[in-house]
């Protein structure tokens, strides 16, 4: 009979009031008033045109004043009424190419003025003889327009205009005044600040409490493992392996947009998505970026940005080999189960969470959740459930799939409500205060700064724009993953996620027996935990492959457990010898009981078998294939998936293992149909353990050893180990240091060499400027050009852009030649509307160069034009830009370009760029960032610039498209007003209407 727990009255009112002061702390901590900037801006004709792109493109509000005298407008006599813009906010005459918004427009026409505001033709307002003022006033209640304070035009609703700045016809006698949207640009406040210590002291005294109670009622046991702090040789080899990949490994596809956001806090004065959704806050999923934040403060490099990832990857090996692994049984204390837990770790760790992104914090985070609730369960404690509990919340703070911190909870319930049930000494309220205070905490993390009402409008634009897919879609992430030549099935994403589902379906399969080693209660929870935990993948907006990185703590554990249950030599189960006739009167339970290997189990052997089969087979047909410039250089096997004599391995593997499964049934019914009994598997015959582990030794070979070949082959090029190797030196600067600049293409025209000059030429778009060129039409040859002796020696390209799309049968050639004579022709592909540039290196005999085309359906007006060919005169990019210059950095690029300081956003408008780097022209993903309809933070600033094109050249590889350099060019002189800042305080639940995306919210 368990004897009756000791009551402590103390420890339990200690719990009960902490805790409830906690969660009324954190309950009212989204209310909490917040500091807001209140900008003002003021304009008037005489100033000239003025720059005032905002973000959001609405102001909050929003004045404009026209003097009837400057409004009156006639024509000649008799003649029509001459029509002039008295106001715009959006320019009269934008880049075609810039996608537009849709501002305030004043049209006086005759003796009445034409009101416009955000698309919606408010109407004419008549004007009254003599001296008059017109004003426009508009907020998101209602737009008036009002003649002498008397209203003439009234719109209800939101039809508050976009605003990129303010243009007019006339020179005076037109003012604006506006107040931009800060409404996301908030800190915090003192009562909030206070309300957040208050929280975290009655949580921490919470805790003490419940400590107190625990150690009341529980003996005392060991927080860590005997020498855990002993350094194995696996761990060399563990932080080797890690530390050899944080030097030559790859970048992720988001690592770019990370760190752009990272990067710009300091300036825009908040975690704001500084790429699309009206620059809009991360909350309240956002505290990890304050973490980068702070590291970035030390260098931007890639190099250092990229080390947080590596100490949470020994972090997690230190948790999975000095915690996990002998909570799960005995098997821990054998040699070979940490080398298993290493190569289980690096298969997941490898492919999946080396950069920026949040996954590497959640896979940590749920596996401490974890650990929590085995001890809290192991040692009959509450302690390490609250604080399980809080780290979950902390968890899921850092990302939406997060919340999979809360599923060992779910897996280990029984056990966790017997625990409670048991712990009477606490009673039900303090228990249930402490349960719900640790999570609730969280949400000091979720909204920090922010104001409740900014972060549900924040929400409310994301979900608006969307990006993402609905929770029934799930399915499109194995679909993905499945997929050949993407990134998203690359070889070690499926070898980290499909032979870790099947390890957990063999451990519960396994489990069902008694099995020798394994602890049956910590294994079971682990392996729900870990399928619970893909289920709540479904709550992640977004359906890629790199989210199954959230798992890495688990999946590294859960794989283990996999291949410990299916050793041919340690899995068995307890049977029982037949009995001889002489034995037949002895009761079963008193007969000798033995042990059964696996090899003594041919079903379960073969099936296991064919199931490593198939499985292995579609990991083997995937792709060594990565992102962005982590693919440059073609890793092995990164254009087809691993081949023998031009044969997949993925076939040879399947149809050897199925022989192989097929021919050991034949010999099993064989053998059987003779009588025999007992029949095992061959020791000759593999068991699946070291099947797969020789499977994932290959897949981990191959992943790391390509980026050393390739780094080692290409070490005078850009690569992810040249980029460390030159941090190391000083020289932090990424990809920025090996690009040079075609500032100005016209200087690189090549010289005739025979023939007259080429005849019908015409002026070429080569992206901001022009040069000679010729339309693709009909059959010509230019005059053939002198190569420059750095294209002979292979040094530059031959150049050669195109803008618009050939007919199909049309061709256009460059062609090579020694003199006069063709030695080689390339064809040339026009199919981009825009500028193009084709890059060819000279074969080492030819000396000249020319175009041919061949374009008989081509009419006389062809949509395609080249330009003449050309050699690119280059300036180090690092001179054209010097190292601090603001520059809009698109996001697959901004991770490489650390010394390029973003272009900033603050309070409540866009920066006027001068440079954009931008992504490849073959990729169009940075759109986004100046689309409208996306909530581009810099859509209002592109509508004031033109963009010139400037080329970039890799060094090592000057035919590869690395990057585009754009200078944004300001057509006329703009002035720059200079805002009026005061500073308000305003409760959390505040809001001033809606931040509208232009095409998706509702005007009016």
């Amino acid at each position: 009979m368990t004897p009756p727990l000791r009551t402590s009255r103390g420890p339990r009112r200690a719990v009960f009031v902490l805790g409830l002061i906690a969660v009324l702390a954190a309950v009212a901590f989204p209310f909490a008033p917040v500091h807001q900037p209140d900008v003002r801006y003021s304009w008037t004709a005489s100033d000239g045109p003025a720059a005032i792109p905002l973000m959001p493109y609405q102001p909050v509000d929003l004045t404009a004043t026209v003097s009837c005298a400057v409004a009156r407008v006639g024509g000649g006599p008799g003649g029509p009424p001459v029509s002039r813009e008295l106001l715009s906010t959006v320019p009269l005459r934008p880049d075609s190419t810039a996608e537009p918004l849709y501002g305030l427009r004043l049209t006086a026409s005759g003796d009445e003025v034409r009101v416009m505001s955000a698309g919606v033709d408010l109407g004419a307002v008549p004007l009254p003889r003599g001296a008059c003022t017109l004003t426009v006033h508009s907020d998101p209640e209602r737009t008036e327009v009002l003649v002498d304070g008397t209203p003439a035009l009234t719109r209800t609703g939101d039809v508050r205009p976009d605003v990129a700045g303010a243009f007019s016809d006339v020179q005076t006698g037109v003012t604006l005044s506006l107040r931009t949207d800060t409404r996301f640009q908030t800190t915090i406040s003192a009562i909030k600040a206070a309300l957040a210590v208050v929280c975290v002291l009655a949580l921490l005294g919470m805790l003490v409490a419940l400590r107190r109670a625990d150690r009341a009622v529980t003996p005392p046991v060991r927080l860590l493992p005997p020498r855990w702090w002993r350094p194995r040789p696996v761990d060399a080899v563990v932080v080797a392996v890690l530390g050899i990949w944080w030097l030559v490994g790859a970048i992720t596809v988001d690592d770019g947009y990370i760190a752009g956001i990272v990067r710009s806090i300091g300036s825009n004065g908040f975690i704001g998505n500084v790429y699309r959704w009206l620059n809009a806050p991360e909350a309240p999923f956002s505290w990890f970026y304050d973490v980068y934040y702070a590291w970035s403060l030390i260098s931007p490099s890639t190099l250092w940005m990229r080390l947080p990832s590596v100490l949470l990857g020994l972090l997690c090996w230190w948790l999975l080999s000095r915690l996990v692994l002998p909570r799960l049984g005995r098997f821990a204390a054998g040699r070979a189960a940490p080398w298993l837990a290493a190569l289980a770790l690096a298969t997941w760790w490898v492919p999946l969470n080396l950069g920026l992104r949040p996954e590497p914090w959640v896979a940590v985070g749920t596996l401490a959740v974890f650990l929590a609730v085995e001890r809290a369960v192991a040692c009959r404690r509450i302690t390490p459930l609250v604080v399980g509990l809080l780290l979950a919340g902390v968890t899921t703070a850092v990302t939406p799939a997060g919340l999979m911190a809360f599923t060992p909870f779910l897996a280990g319930a029984l056990p966790v409500l017997r625990l409670l049930r048991a712990r009477r000494d606490l009673h039900v309220l303090p228990v249930l205060t402490a349960i719900v205070a640790a999570p609730a905490a969280a949400v000091l993390l979720m909204v920090t700064d922010q104001s409740l009402a900014g972060m549900l409008e924040a929400t409310r634009v994301r979900t608006l724009i969307g990006g993402g897919m609905p929770w029934y879609q799930e399915y499109e992430r194995y679909s993905a993953l499945l997929a050949p030549g993407s990134f998203e099935g690359s070889i070690g994403r499926r070898a980290a996620v499909l032979l870790t589902l099947l390890a957990a379906a063999g451990v519960l399969w396994a489990l069902r027996g008694s099995r020798t080693g394994i602890a049956t209660g910590p294994a079971r929870r682990l392996v729900l935990g870990f399928l619970l935990s893909l289920a709540t993948l479904t709550v992640s907006p977004t359906k890629w492959t790199q989210h199954f990185g959230d798992l890495a703590g688990y999946g590294a554990a859960v794989l283990v457990l996999g291949m410990v249950a299916w050793s041919a030599a340690a899995a068995r189960r307890a049977s029982v010898e037949r009995p001889s006739a002489a034995q037949a009167w002895v009761p079963r339970g008193l007969l000798v009981q033995r042990p059964v290997t696996l090899r003594e189990q041919p079903h379960r052997m073969l099936t296991a078998l064919g199931a490593v089969t198939v499985v292995g087979a579609l990991v083997l047909a995937g792709y060594n294939i990565w992102p962005y410039a982590s693919n440059w250089f073609t890793p092995s096997f990164s254009t087809t998936p691993p081949q023998l004599a031009n044969i997949p391995v993925a076939t040879i593997a399947l149809i050897a293992g199925g022989v192989g499964v097929g021919v050991l049934i034949v010999r099993s019914a064989w053998l059987r149909a003779g009588g025999a009994t007992g029949v095992a598997v061959p020791r000759w015959v593999p068991g699946p353990t070291p099947l797969v582990a020789f499977l994932l030794v290959v897949v981990l070979a191959l992943q790391v050893l390509s980026f050393v070949r390739v780094a080692v082959a290409h070490r005078d090029s850009y690569t992810l180990a040249s980029d460390s190797l030159a941090t190391l030196r000083g020289e932090p600067c990424g990809l920025q240091r090996l690009l040079s600049v075609e500032t100005d293409p016209v200087d690189g025209l090549l010289p005739i060499a025979t023939g007259s000059p080429t005849g019908r030429t015409l002026p070429v778009d080569v992206g901001g400027s022009t040069m000679p060129g010729i339309a693709v039409a009909g059959r010509m040859t230019t005059a053939w050009f002198r190569l420059d002796p750095q294209q002979r020696s292979g040094a530059l390209p031959v150049v050669v852009t195109t803008s618009g799309e050939t007919q199909p049968g049309d061709v256009l050639t460059v062609e090579f030649g020694v003199g006069d004579r063709v030695i080689e022709g390339r064809p040339v592909t026009a199919d981009s509307l825009g500028p193009t540039d084709d890059r060819q290196m000279a074969p080492p005999e030819a000396d000249t160069v020319r175009l041919a085309v061949n374009a008989p359906n081509a009419g006389p007006r062809s949509p395609a034009v080249a330009s003449l060919p050309r050699v690119p005169r280059l300036t180090p990019m690092t001179d054209v830009l010097p190292p601090g210059t603001s520059a809009i950095l698109d996001w697959p690029i901004a991770f490489l370009f650390p010394c390029l300081t973003p272009e900033p956003l603050p309070l409540g408008t866009a920066g006027l760029a001068q440079w954009r780097v931008g992504t490849p022209a073959s990729d169009p993903s940075a759109g986004i960032t100046y689309s409208a309809g996306f909530g581009g933070p810099f859509a209002a600033p592109r509508l004031l610039v033109t963009e010139q094109r400037m080329p970039t050249y890799l060094q090592g590889d000057p035919t590869r498209d690395a990057a585009q350099l754009y200078r944004w060019n300001v057509e006329e002189p703009l002035a720059r007003p200079v805002p009026v800042i005061t500073d308000r305080t305003v409760a959390g639940w505040e809001r001033n209407g809606h931040a509208r995306v232009p095409g998706l919210d509702p005007v009016g």
